[in-house]
């Protein structure tokens, strides 16, 4: 089955367009954004996209599955919850059926950011980079290190039809450097909704004889309320200090910044003027200050915040010392709650439906609609062609299933139209911490695995069904616009993207030295005009400039 579907997907390159540039230098040309489809007749027009503009030859397609093994290295993250297998059986597939020998070098999470910065600063990254910040990606591009995917646009045909399709030009526009493709995206084909939202210890809030909060105020008085009760309880933290608390409630309160995990930028974009806002210099942003400082004041605010790190947190969580949190709705369905229920069968978590701010505005973001890593292949690579048909792979639907799932009929079946792993893989992983990861650590499959076009399916089989409940939920305020994706940072000229590194430095100093002082009670907001003059002086108006006027390209 593997064989004839992948015979079908050669078939499918063999029929494209053979005439797009593959000579050195990438097609500046701008996608249409009426591109789309992931079928043969979209791909082949993109294609001839291409080829009406630069006029170029290309050289055709080698078979795919390759006639001769294609030996290539990977460096890629390791998460503590999901190992990295050299004997997977989605490994096992891509060298007996590609014939494609694939090794990989997993780097673990600790380790991550600094070691592919060396790697990237002394040019030596191997053949394939899973996972570097599209920041790195949009430095290393100009320098030539990194294989330009346009030129190899006809060994893509998936792969382009899905970035250039109606839901993501906008988007693929903020990730070409001059209007150029050098990233393999990780893409979503399915998953549970997620968002950071807050959630309640609905137990804690019965007790209290409250009804759900739908305003603000609403909820801080629930808090007090719990907090009266309970006063050696605190209201709320973050697993990554300052900013990351500020990134989680500011959107919502009506304003922004520092949105998203491991965000230091203040920048965000706000809807109301169309245009992209350094967030502490708006005026909207004292209410975030002020809403921290009160709850610090009154107890609420975890005294240790800003130094806060994620296994501290999720051991405050889990041993019922927290009323609410405000987080990624993964965590609470199938880490925290069932940490907590070992504690207080009782308790639990529930997410919070949007809450009304005082502007009487309901908003709230989610995360982006695809992962923002850059998989990216270095110009050094013996064989790019090969190299490209091979991540394209991962987008057709044979890889997309083989890369989630592994084979059918020995990994998982088809039950009821749904990809279902088989039971006693299920529960040979039934004691881990994080079943999910587990298996797909075993499988070597899925988005920590080595999926580019990820389908998350199989959280519906083994997790919790109030993490599924609120996924739905999150759907529905989706779909209402309540809650909107957030959107990435506009492309930047490689000018431009080190103005914008030397402005945040210059600017992060201040903003970090400063922020903790007025939460903790140190400064008065009386002081805090004084402080956003001081953030300009840093250069936050040239900063939006920027951002804005990349922004005005893009569009």
């Amino acid at each position: 089955c593997i064989m004839k579907n992948l015979k079908k997907v050669a078939a499918l390159l063999m029929a494209i367009s053979m005439a797009a540039s593959c000579a050195a230098g990438c097609s500046s040309d701008t996608a249409s954004s009426t591109a789309g489809g992931n079928d043969a007749a979209s791909a082949a027009e993109t294609g001839s996209a291409a080829e009406g503009e630069t006029g170029g030859e290309s050289a055709e397609p080698a078979s795919f599955p390759f006639d001769e093994t294609l030996e290539i290295t990977m460096m890629m993250e390791e998460a503590a919850t999901q190992k990295v297998l050299d004997d997977s059986p989605l490994l096992q597939v891509i060298r007996d059926e590609l014939n494609v020998e694939l090794t990989l070098q997993p780097i673990p999470t600790s380790d991550w950011v600094t070691k592919r910065a060396a790697v990237l600063a002394s040019n030596t990254m191997p053949d394939i980079m899973r996972g570097a910040s599209m920041e790195e990606m949009r430095n290393y591009a100009p320098t030539g290190m990194l294989l330009c995917i346009e030129d190899y646009r006809d060994y893509a045909p998936e792969y382009f039809a899905l970035i250039e399709g109606e839901d993501r030009i906008n988007e693929t526009n903020k990730f070409r450097v001059d209007g150029k493709t050098y990233i393999f995206q990780t893409l979503e084909y399915y998953r549970v909704p997620i968002a950071s939202i807050s959630a309640l210890r609905m137990d804690l809030l019965e007790e209290a004889g409250l009804e759900m909060p739908t305003t603000w105020d609403e909820f801080y008085d629930a808090l007090l309320a719990i907090k009266e009760k309970h006063p050696d309880m605190v209201g709320f933290s973050s697993r990554f200090g300052t900013k990351h608390l500020i990134g989680q409630y500011a959107y919502s309160l009506g304003t922004g910044g520092f949105q998203g995990i491991n965000n230091s930028n203040g920048m965000y974009y706000e809807p109301e003027s169309d245009s992209y806002v350094y967030g502490p210099t708006s005026e909207k942003f004292t209410r975030v200050v002020e809403f921290l400082a009160n709850a610090y004041k009154d107890g609420l605010l975890d005294p240790d915040y800003a130094t806060m790190t994620k296994d501290v947190y999720f051991e405050k969580l889990s041993s019922g010392q927290a009323m609410s949190i405000c987080d990624n709705n993964s965590f609470i369905g199938r880490v925290y709650n069932p940490a907590i229920s070992q504690v207080d069968p009782e308790a639990n978590f529930d997410i919070v439906p949007p809450l009304e701010n005082e502007d009487g505005t309901v908003r709230q973001l989610r995360y982006e609609k695809d992962w923002l890593g850059a998989n990216i292949i270095s110009s050094q690579t013996a064989e790019p062609e090969k190299v490209v048909q091979f991540m394209n792979w991962f987008y057709t639907d044979e890889g997309r299933m083989l890369s989630n799932f592994g084979r059918e009929g020995i990994e998982y079946d088809m039950v009821d139209g749904m990809p279902t792993i088989k039971q006693e893989i299920v529960d040979a992983n039934a004691g881990a911490d994080d079943v999910f990861s587990a298996i797909q650590s075993q499988l070597g499959v899925g988005l920590q695995g080595l999926a580019l076009y990820v389908d998350e399916t199989t959280y519906k089989q083994v997790s919790d069904p109030i993490f599924i409940e609120q996924g739905d939920e999150i759907a529905a305020w989706t779909e209402e616009g309540t809650i909107v994706f957030s959107p990435s940072d506009p492309a930047f000229t490689s000018e431009q993207s080190t103005r914008v590194t030397e402005l945040l430095q210059n600017i992060n100093n201040v903003f970090d030295q400063e922020i903790d002082k007025f939460i903790i009670g140190q400064k008065s907001m009386d002081e805090w005009p004084a402080f956003v003059e001081q953030l300009k002086a840093q250069g936050t108006e040239e900063l939006e400039q920027i951002y804005n006027d990349a922004y005005s390209a893009t569009k």
